[in-house]
Parts: structure tokens; C-alpha cells; sequence
């Protein structure tokens, strides 16, 4: 299996609506769903550069 097949298959156990929950049933702390929805983020934007460097690289071959 490639391996961008299981980075696709990936999903984040608490997304927005999860963190809303816990945060709202105190299970986690304010300051830990905005840890996580910081690094959400930034693993978003991680993966749309390795799109972007794969687009470039493509160019030249």
C-alpha cells in the first residue's frame, strides 16, 4: 500500500464538533481543544503544501 494511501485514510478522532462536546461536558480544558484545534490546522496546512511541492515537482517530469 503507498503510503499516502494511509495518510488519506486518516482521520482526526476529535474534530471541531468533538472538541465542542468535551470541552462542554468539561472533559477537556479550553486550552487543550485550542491546542488541538491549533494542530488540526497546521497538519491542514502541512498537507496542502506537500500537494503544492508534489504539483511543482510534477511540472518537471
Amino acid at each position: 500500500m503507498p503510503e499516502d494511501y494511509e495518510e488519506e485514510q486518516f482521520e482526526s478522532v476529535y474534530d471541531e464538533e468533538s472538541r465542542e462536546d468535551l470541552t462542554d461536558n468539561d472533559e477537556i480544558s479550553p486550552e487543550e481543544e485550542a491546542f488541538m484545534a491549533g494542530y488540526d490546522e497546521e497538519e491542514k496546512k502541512e498537507e496542502k503544501e506537500k500537494k503544492g511541492d508534489k504539483a511543482y515537482e510534477g511540472a518537471f517530469h
